[in-house]
């Protein structure tokens, strides 16, 4: 039975790609920062360990108990659009690089096929993106969080050059589910659709709509995470729907799917209008056999209802 480990398994992407796992017939061990696992996974081949990432030492100590046939490293210290990283830099870098140097440096000395994979970030990109995006876009740090994630791409690719350890590091831009934290925009504007259906008079302030953004299933995403592992891919891909939305025109259509105009319920100030993108998914679909599946408003209906009262 293949033995995988996951990195971060207590967040919303951890803890889908546990649960896939799991039901693909692997034996998981999840890593987590809290006491508790709080998506319980009733498996007798799931298990959850407490670790702080920060601690390298037991990380250590847990790859060589464990030994996995592949490791998943979807843990990272990330916050929602202005999140001040400046504040938790040292935790941001243990995290989101130094915790993938320890994986590779264990694959090195003892288990070369070790298969991993790395959950990136379309932040590398940076704030403005424009045009066609593919993996030949310019990398930009334009926040603490991006420059961890561009470190830790520079890391796989070493690592795969100059020892041969394989790593897919997958590109992410925004995937949703019903387990990402309120302060993200998804959850707060499908609270306001609810809000607005039980309540005509209700209104919500927004810091804004201006801007243009892909969003995919955060389970369409993990799914294709352990395709890629399967694949043994290796190198970079991005993880995308590949269709741009801008917000305004999103909010908009999500209200009215529920007989409601979002300008009764809606305050956003009409600041300068982001430019448009459009992220070219064909070399990753010429690399898996699947890709993203539920468009974001599906995903939305669906956590609409469940917060309705």
């Amino acid at each position: 039975m293949t033995r995988s480990l996951v990195l971060g398994v207590a967040g919303q992407d951890g803890s889908i790609l546990a649960e896939e796992l799991v039901t693909s017939g692997r034996e998981v061990l999840g890593l987590g920062r809290r006491e508790t696992f709080p998506y319980p996974i009733d498996s007798p081949f799931f298990a959850y360990r407490q670790l702080d990432l920060s601690e390298p030492e037991e990380l250590d100590r847990c790859l060589r108990e464990f030994e996995p046939d592949e490791v998943f490293h979807v843990a990272a210290v990330h916050g929602s659009a202005g999140f001040p990283y400046e504040e938790v830099w040292g935790n941001a870098l243990d995290v989101n690089t130094k915790s993938l140097h320890r994986v590779l440096e264990y694959a090195r000395l003892h288990k070369p096929q070790l298969r991993v994979f790395y959950a990136s970030s379309a932040k590398i990109f940076g704030p403005a993106l424009q045009g066609r995006v593919d993996l030949s876009t310019p990398r930009h740090g334009s926040c603490l969080y991006s420059i961890t994630k561009m470190a830790s791409g520079q890391l796989a690719s070493y690592y795969e050059k100059v020892h041969g350890i394989k790593t897919t590091v997958a590109i992410l831009f925004n995937h949703e589910s019903e387990r990402r934290p309120s302060s993200f925009f998804v959850p707060k504007i499908c609270k306001a659709v609810s809000a607005a259906l039980a309540n005509p008079q209700y209104r919500v302030s927004l810091h804004t709509l201006s801007f243009h953004c892909d969003w995919s299933s955060a389970k369409d995403f993990m799914r294709m995470a352990i395709c890629a592992v399967e694949a043994g891919c290796g190198g970079e891909m991005i993880f995308a729907s590949g269709v741009t939305w801008h917000g305004r025109d999103f909010v908009q259509q999500l209200f009215a799917r529920h007989g409601l105009d979002y300008a009764r319920h809606v305050e956003a100030p009409a600041l300068v209008e982001s430019p448009c993108f459009e992220v070219d998914m064909e070399a990753t679909r010429r690399q898996l056999p699947i890709g993203p599946r539920e468009d974001i408003f599906t995903l939305c209906d669906r956590l609409i209802a469940q917060s309705l009262p």
